[in-house]
């Protein structure tokens, strides 16, 4: 509950943003989830009729996830978790594809949506991690993230 003395910074930034919008020099770009900008261009008539362009995006399919993930994994820099990390052979795109789409389900996709390949790398990693013996001295084996550990990372969303 808000306190009588304290203001709502939400509707002053709004309110700021709509004197610049006025100007007719510029262009604003809002972007977020579909039912909070509605309740946010829904908050001010002003706003509303400022408002004049809705790009909606569909969520990304198994096939998008894959090739996601493809170039994730071919266009890491330094400071990604996975900087160095292959993946296998068997690693196609559409080998990810199947595999996003028989151990996800809908629910799934829809929240996580493109954020999904993130957590399934980093915990495909962990997998691989756990695979490995002590004895591995295959540099190879040590940096390669195989079919199997993508499932287990997918597998570990679901628990």
């Amino acid at each position: 509950m808000q306190k009588a003395d304290d203001k709502d910074y939400g509707l002053e930034a709004l309110e700021e943003i709509m004197s610049v919008m006025d100007s007719g020099k510029i262009v604003v770009i809002f972007a977020g989830y579909s039912e909070p900008m509605k309740r946010v261009i829904a908050s001010n008539e002003g706003f509303c009729r400022r408002v004049t362009k809705f790009f909606n995006f569909s969520d990304f399919s198994s096939e998008d996830l894959a090739k996601i993930l493809h170039i994730k994994m071919n266009n890491q820099t330094e400071e990604s978790l996975l900087y160095g990390f292959q993946l296998h052979s068997s690693c196609s795109i559409e080998a990810v594809a199947e595999l996003i789409r028989g151990e996800t389900t809908a629910k799934q996709c829809k929240e996580m949506n493109g954020g999904l390949v993130d957590t399934m790398l980093v915990n495909a990693r962990e997998s691989l991690d756990l695979r490995l013996n002590f004895d591995c001295i295959d540099t190879d084996e040590l940096r390669t993230i195989t079919l199997e550990d993508l499932q287990a990372g997918l597998r570990i969303l679901s628990q």
